[in-house]
């Protein structure tokens, strides 16, 4: 191991360990176990406030970049992340759950190698069946259930709580490592789920668990067994498993992966966190009714948001972070068309500013944002979840069970349909900038030939290419080049200074000179006066005018 600024370690083929550093938690059962003791500490809701509150980075001057620059801009907004008052719960209740679910596995007391044997012994007999009948010692552990539709923020509220403790704490003094939390996305077999912990395990570990245990013919309590072991071996504070309504498609395993969850809280003593969508409500009702711990600390529901005091405050906290170039205070009205479009879920009301500003930049003009702008973002850039938002304002329960969950919004594609409508706008004007700049760069072979010639008679090559490009300018188009050259030589003979004035009124006499077309009519009339002729014959001559009786009159 190498040991970095004394407080990280490098694991073998792992993450960052963070070696243990003991604290005092204030509270005498807490300071009797170092793996709590190596926690952080308990935080103030405002302490807790400071330290996950993401806020975009924003300057005024920020407003006067170009459109494409702060496209770029408004894409902070995807790291936004303004806690409300049920986060500020969680986090009271996770703090709660990985504290109080180590008192009871403290490595300090027989207990905790009393566990240990007993799982040992269930593996030994039977392969790790009946594993409930060999542990039987008492646990401190609870979980928690959190249900609510998608793009409510559960999944990043997790994250961001989860984020404030070290994932892996290193005890030098006991050469132990502490897991602290691990997060997975539910499967669909209970197979699935030991492999996918023993994956997440050897990433930190740099372990070989899953090489070791995902045989075919390790038998699902055998794996089941192995994983309470490895989990109260490196003293798991608290097992997350996200997206569990997953299993409303499996039949066979879902009871088996519900009750083994449950065998965690209650045998090994480890929490477990379960988080779903509305979806996942009726196979937890079913299957947890008569768990004797199934609740544990409670079961949440997070529902969208309401349109109260609250949901202003997110708004207008929100609003803040304006590029377009003309900033629109924040109303009552901006309010209530914001909860009308996104139905307080924080996730479409997010991406529904992002895609307005978008909108407003790639319009022009002013960019001000306004009601109607952002109605019609909402319909161009909410249309999969249509359906769904009009099932909720509809208030109609059957309309809205059809729509159990809202699918995550990817903005990219209005993102680029807006950027599209930026380049069209500007297009016609860089394409002309663009053949203008490219036009003055072309250089014409007859004027590199005379500019060549010039420099082979030892003609400075500034002199060279102002005396070519005036010769050209003055003489007709079709001069030969021997004439040129001698016209240019003896400029440069001269001296070489541009006649400023000669040039301009080539340019103007050039501009003036008549170009026809094939039968132009001005072109039949001069050539029929250059041959004394009347206009009327020049125009007859070239097939202008045409016969009325042989053309005109039917015979």
């Amino acid at each position: 191991m190498d040991r970095n600024e004394g407080e990280l370690i490098r694991i073998p083929n792992g993450k960052l360990a963070v070696v243990a550093r003991y604290i005092d938690q204030k509270l005498p059962e807490y300071n009797a176990n170092p793996l709590i003791q190596a926690l952080p500490p308990i935080l103030s809701a405002k302490e807790f406030l400071n330290k996950v509150t993401i806020t975009p980075e924003f300057h005024e001057q920020e407003r006067e970049l170009e459109a494409h620059y702060r496209f770029h801009c408004i894409e902070r907004l995807s790291r936004y992340f303004d806690p409300q008052n049920k986060t500020v719960e969680l986090q009271k209740v996770i703090c709660t759950l990985i504290m109080k679910g180590y008192l009871a596995r403290n490595l300090l007391k027989p207990e905790y190698a009393s566990r240990s044997r007993q799982i040992y012994h269930a593996m030994e007999d039977g392969g790790g069946k009946n594993l409930e009948k060999y542990v039987n010692l008492p646990t401190s552990a609870s979980g928690l259930t959190l249900i609510g539709p998608s793009g409510m923020g559960k999944s990043t509220n997790f994250q961001n709580i989860l984020n404030l403790y070290d994932q892996v704490i290193f005890h030098p003094d006991y050469s132990v490592y502490q897991i602290v939390w691990l997060k997975v996305d539910c499967p669909k077999t209970l197979k699935g789920l030991c492999t996918d912990i023993f994956t997440e395990i050897d990433k930190l570990l740099g372990s070989k668990l899953f090489n070791k245990f995902s045989s075919s013919r390790s038998s699902e309590d055998y794996l089941l067994a192995q994983l309470a072991q490895i989990a109260h071996t490196h003293h798991l504070g608290v097992l997350v498993i996200d997206e569990i309504q997953n299993l409303v498609t499996t039949k066979r395993s879902r009871d088996e992966i519900l009750n083994f969850l449950v065998k965690l809280d209650n045998i090994i003593g480890i929490p477990v966190i379960r988080i779903g969508t509305n979806e996942a409500i009726s196979i937890l009702q079913s299957n947890f009714r008569n768990a004797r711990r199934s609740t544990g600390e409670g079961s949440v529901i997070w529902d969208r948001m309401l349109n109260n005091d609250e949901w202003c405050f997110f708004m207008e906290g929100m609003w803040e972070y304006q590029w377009t170039k003309t900033p629109v205070p924040f109303s009552e009205q901006l309010k209530e068309i914001f909860y009308y479009e996104s139905q307080g879920i924080i996730d479409i009301a997010v991406k529904l500013y992002k895609m307005v500003q978008w909108r407003a930049i790639s319009i022009g003009g002013g960019e001000v944002i306004t009601i109607d702008l952002i109605r019609q973002a909402a319909k161009d850039g909410l249309y999969f979840v249509k359906p769904m938002l009009d099932a909720i304002r509809s208030g109609d329960k059957e309309w809205m069970i059809k729509y159990k969950d809202i699918a995550p919004l990817d903005t990219t594609e209005y993102q680029n349909k807006c950027l599209s409508g930026l380049d069209y706008n500007d297009l016609k004007e860089i394409q002309r900038l663009a053949r203008k700049q490219q036009n003055q760069q072309k250089v014409s072979p007859k004027l590199n030939w005379i500019i060549a010639r010039l420099l082979e008679l030892e003609v400075e090559a500034s002199r060279a290419k102002e005396c070519a490009e005036q010769v050209i300018v003055i003489n007709d188009e079709n001069a030969d080049i021997a004439t040129l050259v001698n016209k240019a030589y003896a400029l440069a003979l001269q001296g070489g200074q541009v006649n400023t004035n000669l040039v301009k009124t080539s340019q103007k006499k050039a501009k003036l000179k008549t170009k026809y077309i094939e039968n132009d009519i001005l072109c039949a009339v001069e050539n029929a006066q250059k041959e004394k002729k009347s206009a009327y014959e020049g125009l007859k001559l070239a097939g202008i005018i045409k016969n009325p009786v042989e053309d005109f009159i039917n015979i």
